[in-house]
């Protein structure tokens, strides 16, 4: 299942949400890679081309393809949870391993995205936290990011007062 928006606007601050990130590039780009590595190889077989060359280009092309073929795949074998009180990350393909962050932890939280993701309306979230295990925490690139940044915002700052947390800075 593809969740391509990440915060679909009805969802009230109690439910939680699923995403993944956006592997869409990786996964159109070993397409092309695959491709081009097919014409190679035919433009070898038809003389075009002298075959070693072809062939050497066909084979880069093609493990250059599986390459971003299986960091596609990696990327979609991860699944963040958002709830009102925690952040969950599921990890892998064939194990699992299941993370999860309290949002009252979190300290702060930033929105990055290059030219090339604006563009494509994604972005990645990297999440500064207390949290022993992951204190830096990268999110994406996801679809929605700007409002998938505003839910979480919130949602931290609701858990912090709710927590009692104050910044203490010093």
């Amino acid at each position: 299942m593809a969740v391509l928006r990440a915060v679909p606007p009805d969802v009230s601050p109690q439910e939680s949400v699923t995403f993944r990130n956006d592997a869409r590039p990786s996964l159109w780009s070993a397409a092309l890679l695959a491709f081009a590595s097919v014409t190679a190889a035919g433009l070898g077989f038809a003389d075009r081309v002298p075959p070693l060359p072809s062939a050497i280009a066909a084979a880069l092309l093609l493990f250059s393809a599986l390459w971003l073929l299986a960091a596609g795949v990696g990327q979609r074998a991860v699944r963040y949870t958002l709830s009102g009180a925690r952040l969950e990350i599921e990890r892998g393909l064939l194990g699992r391993r299941l993370e999860s962050m309290e949002l009252w932890r979190v300290r702060d939280v930033v929105l990055e995205q290059s030219l090339f993701e604006r563009v494509r309306g994604v972005g990645r979230l990297t999440l500064y936290s207390t949290d022993k295990v992951e204190p830096v925490l990268t999110i994406g690139p996801v679809a929605s990011s700007r409002a998938l940044f505003d839910r979480v915002r919130d949602l931290v700052a609701a858990a912090r007062k709710d927590a009692r947390i104050v910044a203490v800075d010093g």
